[in-house]
């Protein structure tokens, strides 16, 4: 891949809220192909909503060996 060349992205889509009267915060992450994202969770008396993401590495198949 040259310097002019983009790696490829993804786009993913954050789960829902338990709850349908709890308003998404977060509605999607772009990512690399080779990363994966974790979403981050709060709890309120209603049910549980995402308020926050960390994009993190993807391991390898050499990895899960």
């Amino acid at each position: 891949m040259n310097s002019a060349e983009t790696p490829p992205r993804r786009i993913v889509t954050a789960p829902p809220p338990t709850h349908p009267s709890l308003r998404a915060m977060l509605l999607d992450v772009e990512c690399a192909e080779n990363e994966d994202v974790v979403w981050l969770w709060t709890d309120t008396d209603t049910g549980s909503v995402v308020s926050g993401y960390q994009v993190v590495a993807r391991p390898s198949d050499f990895d899960r060996s």
